[in-house]
């Protein structure tokens, strides 16, 4: 009899059990499943990892303590760089750019990318300035001297990175980088004069990071504030007299970023100089006392622009506005297409308006 009873007991725990079995498969398959992911999940040998993997890939996000073996994987061998990928993909722009998240940061000393990266053989300027001028008289090329001889088509390239020098001042937050940013300009088809480089611009800094997060903002106009930070930057293009350009400022940032787009707005103060040892005292009237950055990205295609003004009106209103264009050539490369129309295109031209357009490639884009 007792026998009997197990045996019912059983038949009816097998039973239920099998309800919940089906149930549970009806549930599941109302979520959507990456099948593929799933399959990749196999090959991962941290079981941690692997677990985590795959309640990802089934739809669920629960938090999980990384043991140091899961930590060691995020960062080394092939399964931190499946660990790597999927977190990455998770991060927007100004998280990817300014490792802002805890999950975002990579540690210190290492080389990241900061401004565009590009190469304009063609770079054609309708107006050359041949006579540059400052209120300072000894920064003046004088009429007594000879003008430079300056083709209107010339090779521009520029160079920047930056490395994180602190991480994690205060908590999980607050980052110290040092960025460094150079452009050229190369008479490269002028042999009248030996093809020099005509102008260099030096741009080192050092950027205070935070990161920031504003729902009720967010919640009302769909723009996320990602970002805020602070920097000392000096800029100069190693000249000598009269030719000598240089300054210094502090440069408030704010970064906002909504799906594919991404606009940062930067205003600054400039750090004064003895009037005697001023190369250009008049620089914030052209180049400005501040600039906008909006980024939007398509189809492998990035769209920015970048404009500068110096807060003024009427006849005090002067800036600038420069529009790049990089869309895909190969996985690496891609195309590139640069306007640019103000005041200050280089440090030499501060106060001289120009129009510039330039064809070429770019390895890095702004985001």
């Amino acid at each position: 009899m007792s026998h009997l009873i197990m045996n019912k007991t059983l038949l009816l725990a097998l039973g239920l059990a099998g309800l919940c079995g089906l149930a549970r498969a009806q549930e599941i398959q109302k979520e959507p499943v990456d099948t593929k992911a799933l399959r990749a999940c196999l090959f991962l040998l941290d079981v941690e990892l692997r677990v985590r993997c795959f309640d990802e890939a089934s739809g669920k996000n629960p938090v999980v303590q990384h043991s140091p073996a899961v930590a060691e994987a995020g960062t080394t061998g092939d399964d931190g760089q499946f660990f790597k990928r999927n977190e990455e993909a998770k991060l927007s722009w100004l998280d990817r750019r300014w490792e802002l998240l805890p999950t975002s940061k990579r540690g210190t000393f290492s080389v990241r990318p900061y401004q565009p990266v590009y190469v304009l053989p063609v770079y054609h300027n309708k107006s050359p300035n041949i006579r540059p001028t400052s209120p300072n008289p000894a920064n003046t090329v004088q009429p007594g001297n000879a003008p430079e001889s300056l083709d209107q088509n010339e090779l521009k390239f520029q160079l920047s990175l930056k490395t994180k020098v602190m991480e994690n001042m205060f908590g999980d937050n607050g980052d110290l980088w040092f960025g460094y940013t150079q452009s050229s300009r190369w008479q490269v088809m002028n042999e009248d004069i030996s093809r020099p480089f005509r102008e260099t611009n030096y741009e080192p800094e050092m950027i205070f990071t935070w990161r920031t997060s504003w729902s009720e903002f967010r919640d009302a106009t769909g723009w996320e504030p990602r970002l805020l930070g602070l920097s000392f930057n000096h800029q100069s293009n190693g000249r000598a007299l009269p030719l000598s350009r240089s300054w210094n400022r502090l440069i408030g940032m704010v970064g906002f970023e909504r799906e594919n787009t991404m606009v940062q707005f930067r205003p600054w103060l400039r750090i004064s100089e003895d009037a005697a040892d001023d190369d250009n005292p008049d620089i914030s009237d052209y180049v400005g006392r501040g600039d906008m950055l909006l980024v939007h990205k398509h189809n492998g295609h990035e769209y920015s622009l970048l404009a500068r003004h110096n807060f003024r009106g009427g006849d005090q209103s002067r800036g600038a506005a420069q529009f790049d264009w990089a869309f895909p050539l190969t996985s690496n490369l891609r195309g590139h297409i640069q306007y640019f129309t103000g005041y200050g295109e280089s440090l030499i031209d501060y106060n001289y308006k120009s129009d510039y357009l330039g064809i070429g490639f770019s390895l890095v884009g702004w985001y």
